[in-house]
């Protein structure tokens, strides 16, 4: 299910453009007015699949969308702004709106000392679109995938390497065996980068967060999918790629 909230700034307080982590900050503090026992789960431990050590949150959102101001690392958002939000797990979005609705009609993002206030306009539910073997999306945040390096730093796969649309395609499955408890049977899967926009952009197309002190390196291109549609809706519902809940790979239906 995906949750547009449509927030309007109270204040062109600027705020550091690197901005994720106040966000999944403000995630957690949503689901804890909710539910303190979730948020503890969620943010500890996730879901895991059975002998595994390492949790999925299976949530993603997008960048904040509306008119700002940019100033060297720093950005101030001018008027209406757009936070969509997104997960197949009904009790996330259960407590996410209880939470929202509990801690009223404002809210404030960024550090301590340099937050900016927002007044929650509207929150809806948006209608899903219909699933097919074939689908072009358009990034609303960057995909990024990652792969472990033995003694070293992970190491970020790039859209044009060989090995990316199989990383993509192995992310997917573990997210669908989670959430429906088997694996896929459709599980053919294939993602292509728009080598033109990427021909017209001169291949500049990465889009780096930092996370906290984490060095994050993603893509933002549109892109075309090709497989199983269940494969395809989980993409799209949870995002493609890593770190959906550091607000990577999310995607909208290209027009």
């Amino acid at each position: 299910m995906r949750i547009r909230i449509t927030l309007n700034a109270l204040e062109q307080a600027p705020i550091p453009i690197n901005y994720n982590y106040f966000l999944t900050a403000m995630i957690y503090r949503f689901l804890a007015a909710s539910s303190g026992e979730y948020a503890e789960f969620l943010h500890d431990h996730g879901y895991k699949p059975e002998g595994s050590r390492n949790g999925l949150k299976l949530f993603t959102y997008s960048m904040l969308r509306g008119p700002h101001r940019l100033d060297r690392d720093m950005i101030a958002f001018t008027g209406p702004v757009e936070w969509l939000l997104s997960s197949p797990v009904k009790p996330f979005v259960q407590h996410l709106v209880n939470g929202l609705f509990e801690r009223g009609a404002e809210i404030a993002i960024g550090p301590s000392g340099g937050r900016c206030r927002f007044r929650v306009e509207a929150v809806e539910t948006m209608a899903q679109p219909v699933f097919r073997n074939r689908m072009k999306f358009v990034c609303l945040s960057p995909i990024t995938v990652s792969a472990a390096v033995e003694n070293g730093p992970a190491h970020y796969i790039r859209p044009w390497e060989n090995e990316f649309s199989d990383a993509v395609k192995r992310n997917l499955m573990r997210k669908y065996q989670l959430i429906y408890g088997r694996k896929a049977r459709d599980s053919a899967f294939e993602i292509r980068i728009d080598n033109d926009y990427m021909n017209r952009r001169s291949g500049k197309i990465m889009k780096g967060i930092t996370f906290k002190k984490a060095k994050i390196a993603g893509f933002l291109a549109p892109f075309t999918v090709t497989g199983g549609p269940k494969l395809i809706e989980i993409g799209y519902e949870c995002g493609f790629g890593d770190k959906g809940s550091m607000g990577c790979g999310m995607v909208e239906c290209a027009v």
